[in-house]
């Protein structure tokens, strides 16, 4: 009987961090954010962002990079600007779902913004996110 409880009680955990996964629940806390170029798969970037409560996010690694975040059903959604030296103001934008609790993945796009000097180059990636831990360092200004 204890053991059969026991087993209960680990599907019972697993399935409601399924759940929440597949809710879309907020992926509040420090973040790995690593980006991929589409066309070869190679690491494009590695930087560190911070999930809030309040429903912003800050990066502690870029300077000024920040904005707001969303859930849209199992999708997450993270959108902000900023500043390049040549550029000026760049958009961000990162679709994706949390695959568990701790890991997020999906689609990241930058764009100069209208009136800014344009791209010369395909700024299109996919990205994965990875759990750090619950408290974050201040942002990088």
């Amino acid at each position: 009987m204890k053991k059969m409880l026991s087993r209960i009680s680990i599907l019972a955990i697993a399935f409601g961090a399924a759940l929440t996964v597949q809710a879309g629940e907020a992926p509040l806390g420090y973040w790995k954010l690593t980006t991929y170029h589409v066309s070869s798969g190679a690491v494009a970037t590695i930087q560190m962002v911070c999930f809030k409560p309040d429903k912003t996010w800050y990066s502690t690694t870029e300077a000024k990079w920040n904005g707001a975040w969303f859930a849209n059903g199992s999708e997450i959604q993270w959108y902000g600007n900023v500043p390049l030296a040549h550029y000026g103001n760049v958009a961000t934008i990162g679709i994706g779902e949390m695959s568990t609790p701790t890991s997020m993945s999906g689609k990241y796009a930058e764009w100069s913004a209208p009136g800014a000097t344009p791209y010369s180059f395909d700024r299109h990636y996919t990205y994965a996110l990875i759990y750090q831990q619950a408290d974050c360092p201040p942002p990088k200004l």
